[in-house]
This record gives structure tokens, C-alpha cells and sequence, in this order.
């Protein structure tokens, strides 16, 4: 793993140089990329890191401020339902 690398040139220099898989780390900000693009580098694997907790705290501060802000609760409207996050944990 070789965390913070700039740019897709970077990451493919890496793959190319190991023999070893690499795993690519998401979740630095403006160092995303897709994972066909990393694939496409040599990248076998990608690790999260902290990017899921990280939105999740994004979105929840988000509501926070809106209730706060405005004393509305919007951000209901735009939650995933009950039933369609079940569906999806289930796969």
C-alpha cells in the first residue's frame, strides 16, 4: 500500500514496479478515482479507511445545521427509507 500518491501515473507506476497486489486506500480528499480507473492501473484492491464514517459524520452535521439554522428538518425527505436500506443490506 502506498496511501497519498497523486495522481493515476503515480498509482501505475507503483503496480508496475511490485509483483505483490496492490491495495489502493480511498478516502483522501481530491485523490479519488474510480475503480475502473485504478483497475485499469493494476490496483486489486480497495480499502475505505475512514471515507464511509467520514460522509456519514458530513451528513449528520449537515442535519444538525439545518435544524439549527433553519428549524427545519428537510433532510428527512432526502434519507433513504427504512425498507430500501433493508433491501440493500440483504443484497
Amino acid at each position: 500500500m502506498a496511501p497519498g500518491l497523486p495522481d493515476l501515473e503515480a498509482v501505475r507506476k507503483v503496480c508496475g514496479s511490485l509483483e505483490k497486489p496492490v491495495n489502493f486506500m480511498a478516502g483522501i480528499k481530491g485523490k479519488s478515482f474510480s475503480v475502473a480507473d485504478l483497475a485499469a492501473t493494476g490496483v486489486k484492491r480497495v480499502s475505505l479507511a475512514a471515507s464511509l464514517y467520514s460522509f456519514a459524520l458530513t451528513a449528520t452535521l449537515e442535519a444538525a445545521r439545518e435544524i439549527k439554522d433553519k428549524g427545519t428538518f428537510g433532510y428527512i425527505d432526502r434519507s433513504v427509507a427504512t425498507a430500501d436500506l433493508n433491501a440493500f443490506l440483504r443484497g
